[in-house]
């Protein structure tokens, strides 16, 4: 797969900077570990380094990660009408509302740009 890449990358005569191509502003970009499968329908999945920016202006249906009751959260996020709302990932939770005109930045951490995760598990060495 990464000689097709490379491959595909000099056909159109440029070099493949994988890190330019994930981390567009790194100063306000940052990294969290997933954990548990909740947003499995938003293509992220238990052990998935998610790549932040923290410079991203947030839009509706974009994941973010906020801090919410001492805790991290990352949802998706919905506007319904004026108003901002987490949306639940799991049956029985509810919406949780966020005032993004006066929350606090420092409580919405950033945008979730991507999840990398690997498509097989990989295996522990034997010693």
């Amino acid at each position: 797969m990464f000689a097709q890449a490379w491959f595909f990358s000099k056909l159109l005569g440029e070099d493949l900077d994988l890190h330019a191509a994930l981390v567009p502003n790194p100063v306000c970009t940052f990294y969290m570990r997933v954990s548990g499968n909740r947003l499995r329908q938003h293509g992220i999945q238990d052990g998935d380094l998610m790549v932040i920016d923290r410079s991203v202006e947030p839009c509706s249906g974009h994941v973010v990660v906020v801090a919410h009751q001492g805790s991290f959260l990352m949802r998706p996020l919905l506007r319904q009408g004026e108003q901002w709302l987490l949306e639940p990932v799991r049956p029985g939770e509810v919406a949780i509302p966020l005032d993004l005109d006066v929350f606090d930045r420092s409580g919405l951490f950033g945008v979730v740009l991507h999840a990398v995760h690997h498509l097989n598990k990989p295996r522990l060495r034997k010693i």
